[in-house]
């Protein structure tokens, strides 16, 4: 069983939204940093996602939610993806100044009860955030309209400043909000 979900997203509502699910679900969280180097490690019940006492702020790139037993003795993404497959993952993506990118929740389990666990944690996503984007092919100038892209209010609030919302490449742009044509 599967599940995934793309959408955009401030960071700092992606990351409150897991602290959430880890707290309601007694999960273990785990932040990831791919680079410079890759970095798995545990955040705590106190700890604030991307900082570590004494060290400076890291980036994060992906967020887990973990049934017991986890294990962080891993070198890479891949490694620790396939060390702990019953994860619910999320792909933060990038943000600064000008751009937002797509941010992906999924998960992959045979688990069923976990699975539930899974699907409400989606089902909790999706019912705060909007619904609907045209989708445009940088390249080409093509666009589709996705009336199931989801966007939280903050990252409607960043586009609307002027923050370009990307794919995962610069390809892909994205209007939120916008009403399909008739």
């Amino acid at each position: 069983m599967k599940i995934s979900l793309q959408f955009h997203g401030d960071r700092r509502e992606i990351c409150a939204m897991v602290r959430e699910w880890a707290a309601d679900s007694g999960m273990i969280l785990v932040e990831e940093q791919f680079f410079p180097a890759y970095q798995a490690r545990l955040v705590g019940p106190e700890a604030e996602i991307g900082k570590e006492a004494g060290q400076p702020e890291v980036v994060v790139d992906r967020l887990s939610l973990n049934p017991e037993p986890i294990n962080l003795d891993v070198q890479s993404a891949l490694e620790y993806a396939k060390a702990n497959p019953n994860s619910l993952f999320i792909s933060v993506g990038e943000q600064s100044e000008s751009v937002i990118r797509v941010s992906v929740l999924s998960a992959m389990t045979d688990d069923t009860p976990l699975m539930t666990l899974w699907k409400r944690c989606r089902k909790q996503a999706g019912s705060k955030m909007i619904k609907g984007a045209w989708v445009e092919n940088t390249v080409s100038g093509s666009r589709s309209w996705l009336a199931g892209h989801y966007y939280t209010a903050e990252a409607k609030r960043l586009v609307d400043s002027g923050v370009a919302a990307m794919g995962g490449t610069d390809w892909l742009r994205y209007h939120l909000g916008a009403q399909p044509l008739k």
